[in-house]
């Protein structure tokens, strides 16, 4: 098989003498070169999609080579996880920090819908999400990520709710399926946001995804706003 046209190898081709054999990352610490190239992945495929992203546009952005990000990530497939991944971890330690130490369970939930439904570092470019929903219907080390993320989110989302039932402030006889649901709405409408519907602004996902979450805990709206 001809090396440049492996799967496993997307965006690399192996023998090109323009790609270069010296790593400016190379004296780096090996999670610093990590931390670069995902930062790198995530503004690349963000702004081009995986389908018009190759291993050598995240390597320039990063100042490294290609070939280390093949041995990092293994694929363009690879890349693309793992750059989802590391957002969905900037999503939770943002949470954390803006979590205040006494909040309750109202405002851990309004916390959750607010900075779920940002555009910007703390989830990353929602496209992100969509790409890796595409490859995931093909890709198996895709797919399982994706399920590991999606099963972070619903986990999340129901200790939240049960936490709020243990409260009082919740009313809820199946936190799970109202966090499945919770996740569900969250994707339906990033999808429109993400895809411009001027209809469903960024503000207007957060009031309506807050809207599903009051009716999930019976809760009343105002709440959210208080």
């Amino acid at each position: 098989m001809d090396r440049g046209s492996n799967p496993d190898r997307a965006g690399l081709d192996v023998e090109d003498p323009a790609v270069s054999t010296t790593d400016e990352l190379g004296a780096k610490d090996p999670a610093e070169r990590r931390r670069r190239i995902l930062a790198a992945a995530v503004e690349v495929l963000g702004a081009r999609g995986f389908a018009g992203t190759r291993v050598a546009d995240i390597a320039a952005v990063a100042g490294t080579s290609p070939a280390l990000i093949v041995y990092h990530f293994g694929s363009l497939d690879g890349v693309l996880a793992e750059a989802v991944r590391s957002v969905e971890d900037d999503f939770f330690d943002d949470y954390d920090k803006l979590l205040p130490p006494d909040a309750d369970a109202v405002e851990r939930l309004r916390l959750t819908g607010v900075i779920g439904a940002d555009t910007g570092p703390a989830v990353g470019n929602w496209v992100l999400w969509m790409e890796i929903w595409v490859r995931a219907l093909r890709d198996e080390r895709t797919r399982e990520i994706r399920q590991a993320m999606d099963a972070r989110w619903r986990g999340h989302i129901r200790g939240v709710i049960e936490n709020g039932v243990a409260e009082g402030a919740f009313t809820c006889a199946d936190p799970e399926a109202s966090a499945v649901r919770l996740v569900a709405v969250l994707d339906g409408l990033a999808v429109q946001v993400s895809l411009g519907d001027p209809s469903v602004t960024e503000d207007r996902m957060v009031g309506l995804w807050l809207d599903a979450a009051a009716e999930e805990v019976g809760l009343p709206r105002e709440r959210f706003d208080a």
